[in-house]
């Protein structure tokens, strides 16, 4: 039964807003109290098929891929309609996927300036140019690559989104995005926007709501895609790279993460204690692919981080997003909830627990997905909840001797996508940095992402950089164009000399 006067959204190909051919439509509900929020259409392969043509379409018959201008006239004016939506989109943000209302405006504010800075590097794509020799010469352009699928997850639904649109978008591409099946409607509605957008022509975004093992697969098989670009966990991006290699395809993958902050006894200890807690991010019950969720402490300072942890974790307000005073929100939904749970029950045989470690039904947290702020003692190095993404508020603390041990446990994943050292000693700090095999490494602090600093994984966190300068040349190819230059002179002089 339909709910009257709840809002549906829709696909949106060539440039129209359109139902999708699946029979059924989705319920997309507040994982705070299972309040129904909106309605979504669902895809099938066809629909997938139509808005791979009609970003193929307006890629080859607009002037899109050339006109740099009109580009960052584009994106100039998405960064300005994004921040104007602030107070009306980030409650939407929360409500479907749960986050405290203050991380849904600092993720709206994070997409702005993503769409700001690469609207500043549209017009400045530079290649460069080589002298081979008296009569020869290179000139190496940087070309958009086609069509581009951008495949991204429901915890950060439009900064993730930006992130990668943003630059792929500057470079001349036409886009097809695949936005979480969890929550489609704030993407829907930045898709809003960017059909309001003059200089952007139709077709050159488009966007389809659907399931990855076939709407998905679909953006990532096609033979006329030229490249896939996820976010998401390990598994499905090992997925895309099998499927996108039949085509030879680029691929773009930010994956998974396990990543530690390194304590040592000269650090800050309180600020320390709070960056790490942190950097956990609990504040988005842990559903955040860089969260710092191993915590490794010197041992001389192990019991007083240990008490510290105790009181912070413990006095965290859990609750709904929407609340001013919560700090932190539900997981997405009941079969995440689940899977948090059941590896809570084996941090417990594995481990101890200091604080946390159960579902919080008390009132109307009952109605929701609450997991109360765990925190895990003495969890040896190759413990499952040391060594496995979570994705939930759950904690692992380790303990070390020295720094080269710091190093070794820092690095005893199969992840590499960031990590965090607190000291007061830079020396320290920036050997350990170089020694641990992460993407990122944050000094003193964690977290800190700008879109003019390249961030990445290492091992399998991923392929590829986001943001800065790199993240704009991941969407194109480098061309090399060859010149010789006819010299009479001095072709008739080398044939004297022959």
């Amino acid at each position: 039964m339909i709910a009257e006067g709840v809002k549906t959204y829709r696909n949106y190909i060539g440039g129209e807003w359109r139902d999708g051919s699946a029979t059924e439509r989705l319920e997309i509900r507040d994982p705070a109290n299972g309040e129904l929020v909106y309605y979504c259409t669902n895809s099938t392969v066809e629909d997938a098929r139509a808005a791979i043509a009609a970003a193929k379409h307006a890629f080859e018959h607009t002037d899109w891929s050339e006109n740099a201008v009109a580009r960052a006239k584009a994106l100039y004016k998405l960064a300005d309609a994004l921040r104007a939506s602030l107070d009306w989109l980030a409650p939407l943000l929360t409500r479907e996927g749960g986050k405290p209302l203050a991380i849904s405006r600092a993720e709206i504010m994070r997409g702005a300036d993503a769409l700001e800075y690469y609207a500043g590097l549209a017009r400045n794509l530079y290649g460069r140019s080589i002298n081979l020799g008296p009569n020869e010469m290179a000139i190496l352009l940087r070309e958009p690559i086609g069509v581009v699928s951008i495949i991204t997850p429901w915890n950060m639904a439009l900064s993730l989104l930006t992130r990668s649109l943003a630059p792929a978008l500057a470079a001349g591409n036409a886009v097809v995005i695949k936005p979480a099946s969890l929550t489609p409607g704030a993407t829907a509605e930045f898709i809003r926007m960017i059909d309001e957008t003059p200089e952007i022509p139709k077709g050159i975004v488009n966007y389809v709501v659907g399931p990855g093992s076939t709407v998905g697969a679909e953006l990532v098989k096609h033979p006329d895609v030229e490249m896939v670009a996820f976010t998401g966990d390990t598994s499905t991006g090992k997925e895309i790279m099998r499927m996108a290699a039949d085509g030879l395809k680029k691929v773009s993958l930010e994956l998974g993460g396990k990543s530690p902050s390194v304590i040592f006894p000269d650090a800050d200890f309180g600020r320390a204690v709070r960056s790490a807690l942190s950097g956990a991010s609990l504040w988005h019950a842990g559903q955040v692919c860089v969260a710092g969720t191993r915590i490794l402490v010197q041992e001389s300072i192990h019991d007083r981080f240990i008490e510290e942890a105790r009181k912070q974790a413990g006095s965290l307000r859990v609750g709904p997003g929407l609340d001013k005073s919560t700090q932190v929100g539900p997981v997405i939904s009941e079969g995440q909830l689940n899977r948090v749970l059941q590896y809570v029950e084996v941090g417990k045989r594995e481990a101890e627990l200091v604080v946390g470690g159960h579902r919080l039904t008390d009132g109307e947290l009952a109605r929701g997905y609450f997991v109360a702020p765990t925190v895990f003692d003495r969890v040896p190095v190759d413990a499952k909840i040391a060594q496995e993404e979570i994705f939930g508020p759950v904690v692992s603390v380790l303990t070390f001797k020295d720094e080269e041990e710091a190093a070794e446990i820092a690095n005893a994943t199969v992840y590499g996508l960031a990590a965090a050292v607190y000291t007061t000693d830079i020396n320290k700090a920036m050997r350990l940095a170089k020694k641990i095999k992460s993407g990122m490494v944050w000094i003193n602090t964690f977290g800190r992402l700008y879109p003019n600093a390249e961030m990445g994984g290492y091992k399998q966190s991923g392929l590829g950089r986001s943001y800065g300068l790199e993240g704009l040349r991941e969407f194109t190819e480098l061309k090399h164009i060859n010149i010789q230059i006819h010299d009479p002179g001095r072709a008739t002089s080398r044939r004297g000399d022959e």
